[in-house]
């Protein structure tokens, strides 16, 4: 199992470069750098990423219709394959819809808009000449210099129906923080049954699981920020993404009654534990083991500590995850 870290659109990019090195150093497979609206965007800490590493896979999260035409997320896209070639992989989401919303901006079939930026986007980075009209973009006569090699291109999915379009469209999947592991094995199987009825090698299909992690001695404690997190979130998907875990109808009871106040109070330690790596320093290890026999290709850990605590961490992941 592949081990990348997560970086977040918030907060100061050069807070995250110890993280990086760190990562760099200690053995890390990739660095994700996500893309949100209105704070950070995905491509210019991907370039400094690059410039401060020799190996790591740098993958840029969050690229959609939402914020970009598919023939400017090529060129970024193609500048960092040609700085770094084979070290650039790309994850397509649909984003926040309120996000969009602010850039006057509304996705109303979600399925199709990721397919059709998907399908153009890779058609444009194999070079082929773009004449295509669709709801949110167009191309008329384009072509796009082939600086490097094309980059994978995942989709990021939560629902069945993305799921799917993922097994046909997507060199692979990239599964949402928040999920349970029932949540998990469900759409690794499902996924495996799409790959198989496609003809597709289940080899050269990558998935990967991202997912909160929170380490330290007081678990209990270590869970507050996840809680937080996911008291904040779209609610209806934070219950989907929790299978097994928590009561759908009984969540969005509480939020209507309640209110963020009420959220916080049912995101409970032993749920949060089921649905991120919250673990004491000695059990990550086996939190990781966990995540690896489900079959996943990939873990992207989004590390909630404090920055300042990253480096020394992602060291001991590091370390834990020789073990597995």
């Amino acid at each position: 199992m592949r081990l990348s870290l997560v970086l977040s659109g918030f907060g100061p990019i050069a807070a995250t470069l110890p993280a990086v090195d760190a990562a760099e150093r200690h053995g890390f497979d990739g660095v994700w750098s996500s893309e949100y609206l209105g704070f950070h965007d995905a491509i210019v800490p991907s370039t400094l990423y690059l410039s401060r590493t020799s190996r790591l896979e740098i993958g840029v999260m969050g690229l959609s219709t939402a914020g970009r035409h598919p023939g400017l997320s090529a060129m970024e896209l193609m500048s960092l394959s040609e700085l770094a070639p084979g070290r650039i992989r790309c994850q397509v989401g649909l984003g926040d819809a309120a996000s969009a919303a602010k850039l006057g901006r509304q996705i109303s079939a979600p399925l199709p808009s990721t397919e059709a930026f998907v399908r153009n986007l890779r058609s444009t980075l194999q070079g082929e000449t773009m004449q295509a009209e669709h709801r949110e973009f167009a191309f008329a006569g384009y072509n796009l210099a082939g600086l490097g090699p094309p980059p994978p291109l995942d989709v990021m999915a939560i629902r069945p129906g993305m799921v799917r379009l993922a097994c046909r469209i997507g060199d692979g999947v990239s599964l949402s923080i928040g999920a349970s592991f029932a949540y998990l094995k469900d759409v690794i199987a499902d996924i495996e049954r799409e790959l198989a009825a496609a003809d597709r090698p289940r080899d050269s299909f990558r998935i990967t699981a991202l997912a909160m992690a929170s380490i330290g001695g007081d678990v209990d404690k270590a869970c507050r920020p996840v809680a937080a997190i996911n008291a904040g979130a779209h609610q209806a998907t934070a219950a989907f993404l929790a299978r097994g875990v928590v009561d759908a109808e009984e969540l969005l009871g509480i939020e209507q009654a309640q209110g963020p106040a009420g959220l916080k109070a049912y995101w409970t330690p032993a749920r949060v534990r089921q649905i991120s790596l919250v673990s004491t320093p000695d059990g990550v290890g086996e939190k990781l083991s966990e995540y690896a026999a489900l079959g996943i290709d990939e873990l992207g850990l989004m590390i909630v500590n404090p920055a300042a605590e990253l480096p020394e961490l992602i060291a001991a992941i590091a370390e834990a995850h020789k073990t597995i």
